[in-house]
């Protein structure tokens, strides 16, 4: 009679977990426009009918809307807002007849995935020259801040799956394998019991956060929507977060009274190992995989399913482990009425074990942390400059405790243990019991911070799509004369982002210069090679260029140049450097720059560098770690697993930055391509490079015909694709293989940077 329940709940848990992952779609951690029309920033010449917006992820249409305001600031009447896609990813509304001038939409939308709600406005013109207005040409996208009722419910959704999965894993995987014999003390019985019923009062409280989250849960949805309103509340519980809500609640309420039903029973240690146990841990997990179905890794473009299954293994280690720590310490507490002898067999039996499986837990969580780090945050920029990176370094940091108390316990109090087994009543032993129990609830008071941590982490947008924690906005002005031109540019807000660029063009008179033909911004970033972007600057009249541009988005250095063309006249070029810092400022490149920026700039130019290495030293840390935490074989082998794939890695990581290494890879241009270090490498290039590359930089020199292969054009395009690292290692030490010889022992470094210059502005000067 006892295996039919076991096998029926196994079997139905198993069910449902496919049920989920088979339905589990990707989408993006909050849902953000992908396309609209119509576009933004776009100037129409005549009134369009609708509004329609694609998003990242299915959205709910009844919790959602889209406004058009007027010049003015005025609602406009549109049509109600409806779904154009099957899946809820495009919303449409019908406009009234607009009369010429700019608007602003202003949209906001509710998650049917993550349950979270994004808001964000841009700009179009109906027949006009150009956007004009308060918030003309703005494109902001912004998540909802969170509240203290969802940063509460995401905290007791971890908090209660960890203290249930902590009940049912510690009793089954290593509280009953030590006390699974018949021929224990009375004692070490009674001891069975009431550790079962003490834990089991701590596992119904578990499922009472999970209880309580669940109303926090409705109570910040229904805050922001109407869930009592006729038809809202199915409409919300028919996706997938409000399906992972209901069936999270579902599963609470059984487990809730599967932990009063095992914690109120009167039947001895035979109702200690019954199915109920196991039902309560495939529940458990259960109860695990409604959150990560709703995790920032469900809501992934790419590989959602991969990450999906990682942040489940991710929470079912850490609620093992912190779980298990509680109960570890409930144990030792009750414990300590026991004889000496039978209570320091106990304290060493259950380090011994806890440490197999915590170690496996630590391990899992290390290798499931890195690749959802690598997922979430992307950059070391992203690490340092967002709030999900911030906090995220924060919870690191609270583990960096519990893991040392961890090692604690394995190199100093495992051994007092084991030393003074068979001297349980002296002092020493007394003492090590009882360091033991405190580092225990210490581990675990720290262990319940990582996971408010971890819960504060849920709430906020991943740091791929997540905003800088920008500085005030203000204004960055340069200036120079170039030639006969006075060149001034102006960013504002001058934060990393959506900026509007002011060029200002002054003849040498202070006579504003509105005749040019054209006037572009080419922005190139000079941390690692992505190319060069141009635009151009529209005329704003009276030697007033303006554009509106979020191409410098990356943190890090920056050359705009403003390229000046002018009929009768040479084209002028006034190259500017910018720097995005860590808190989104752009400001003019100093000399040396910030302790932080120049990090962060040293790790994204390392590339695999720092990770193999960490990876590397992990994997050797980690062999000396479980070959202590091992008690047998088989737990080495499953531990010496993670060792193994972190040696991989790392190994990969070094191998393959040993395979792109250049010289040049940490080098930046340190001087600007002002007119002094033009000519000088103008004269450079005309003394040593014209004879094979050309006067104009073609690859068409007089002696190109009779070289083994041709010399580079550099205005064929493939000079822009790589940075002036590169160029400068090139020409100092020759390229292998190829006719083109090192002039490093003719040119000092200045004289080489001056030279890679003059073939940069070769290769994007207009013909």
């Amino acid at each position: 009679m006892t295996r039919r329940p076991r096998n029926f709940a196994t079997w139905m848990l198993i069910a449902l977990l496919a049920w989920l992952w088979l339905g589990a779609r990707p989408a993006l951690a909050h849902a953000v426009p992908t396309a609209s029309k119509p576009a933004a920033n776009e100037i129409l010449e005549t009134s369009p009918d609708a509004m329609e917006i694609s998003f990242s992820e299915p959205i709910v249409p009844a919790f959602s809307n889209i406004q058009i305001l007027s010049p003015s600031g005025q609602a406009m009447e549109t049509g109600a807002l409806e779904a154009t896609a099957a899946d809820n990813t495009r919303v449409r509304v019908t406009l009234p007849p607009l009369n010429n001038g700019s608007y602003i939409v202003s949209w906001r939308v509710l998650s049917a995935v993550d349950g979270h709600t994004t808001s964000g406005i841009y700009s179009f013109g109906v027949g006009v020259s150009q956007l004009s207005g308060s918030g003309a040409g703005q494109t902001v996208t912004e998540a909802a801040s969170p509240t203290l009722a969802s940063l509460l419910a995401r905290w007791g959704n971890l908090g209660g799956v960890a203290l249930l999965l902590g009940l049912f894993a510690f009793r089954l995987l290593l509280w009953n394998p030590i006390l699974n014999v018949e021929d224990i003390t009375d004692a070490e019985a009674t001891l069975d019991i009431d550790v079962a019923r003490q834990s089991a009062r701590v596992g119904l409280a578990g499922a009472g956060f999970l209880l309580l989250s669940a109303v926090m849960t409705l109570i910040e949805q229904a805050g922001q929507y109407n869930l009592l309103a006729a038809g809202n509340l199915g409409v919300w519980l028919n996706t997938r977060f409000g399906l992972m809500w209901l069936l999270r609640l579902l599963l609470t309420l059984v487990l809730g009274l599967l932990a009063w039903r095992l914690g109120a029973a009167g039947k001895g240690r035979g109702g200690l190992r019954g199915w109920g146990w196991w039902a309560g841990l495939l529940l458990s997990l259960g109860a695990a995989a409604t959150v990560s179905l709703v995790s920032h890794s469900a809501a992934l473009v790419r590989n959602a399913n991969v990450a999906v299954a990682v942040d489940f293994v991710h929470v079912v280690a850490a609620g093992i482990w912190v779980g298990g720590l509680v109960y570890l310490g409930i144990s030792l507490l009750r414990a300590r009425h026991l004889e000496a002898e039978n209570k320091a067999w106990l304290y060493l039996t259950l380090i011994l074990n806890f440490s197999a499986l915590a170690a496996a837990c630590v391990g899992a969580i290390l290798a499931s942390g890195a690749y959802l780090s690598y997922q979430h945050v992307g950059s070391w920029g992203g690490l340092v400059s967002t709030a999900y990176g911030r906090v995220l370094l924060l919870k690191i940091g609270l583990a960096l405790v519990p893991f040392a108390i961890a090692a604690l316990n394995l190199f100093w109090v495992k051994p007092r243990l084991n030393k003074t087994y068979e001297t349980p009543a002296e002092a020493a032993a007394v003492a090590a019991q009882g360091r033991f129990r405190v580092l225990v609830w210490v581990e675990a008071g720290f262990a319940v911070l990582i996971l408010v941590a971890a819960g504060w982490l849920s709430d906020l947008q991943r740091a791929q799509d997540a905003p800088l924690l920008a500085a005030s906005s203000g204004q960055t002005t340069l200036s120079q004369t170039v030639e006969d031109l006075h060149v001034s540019l102006t960013l504002e807000p001058a934060l990393a982002g959506e900026n509007l660029f002011d060029v200002y063009l002054e003849d040498q008179d202070g006579n504003p210069v509105s005749d040019a033909r054209e006037v572009s911004l080419r922005f190139t970033f000079l941390g690692q090679s992505l190319g060069t972007a141009e635009e151009v600057v529209p005329a704003s009249g009276s030697g007033h260029y303006q554009l509106d541009s979020s191409t410098i988005s990356l943190l890090g250095p920056w050359q705009v140049e403003v390229a000046v063309r002018r009929q009768g006249a040479f084209d002028v070029f006034a190259p500017f450097r910018l720097e995005a810092g860590l808190d989104s400022r752009i400001t003019g490149l100093t000399e040396g720059g910030r302790t932080l920026d120049n990090l962060v700039s040293f790790l994204t130019r390392s590339r695999g560098l720092v990770p193999g290495i960490a990876l590397v030293l992990f994997a050797i840390l980690w062999g000396i770690l479980a070959n202590k935490a091992a008690d047998k074989d088989w737990q080495l082998v499953g531990l010496l697993v993670i060792s193994l794939l972190s040696f991989y890695v790392g190994a990969r990581q070094l191998f393959q930055f040993s395979q792109d290494y250049t010289p040049a890879m940490f080098a930046s241009n340190p001087i600007t391509p002002d007119a002094t270090s033009i000519a000088a490498g103008k004269a450079l290039f005309e003394t040593h490079c014209v004879t094979c590359h050309g006067e104009q930089g073609f690859g068409d020199g007089p002696a190109a015909a009779t070289l083994a292969s041709p010399p580079a054009n550099f205005t064929g395009g493939h000079t822009a694709t790589h940075p002036d690292g590169d160029l400068w290692y090139w020409i100092k030490g020759g390229v292998t293989g190829t006719p083109m010889p090192a002039f490093g022992d003719q040119f000092s470094d200045d004289d080489i940077w001056n030279l890679v210059n003059y073939v940069r502005r070769l290769s994007t000067a207009s013909p």
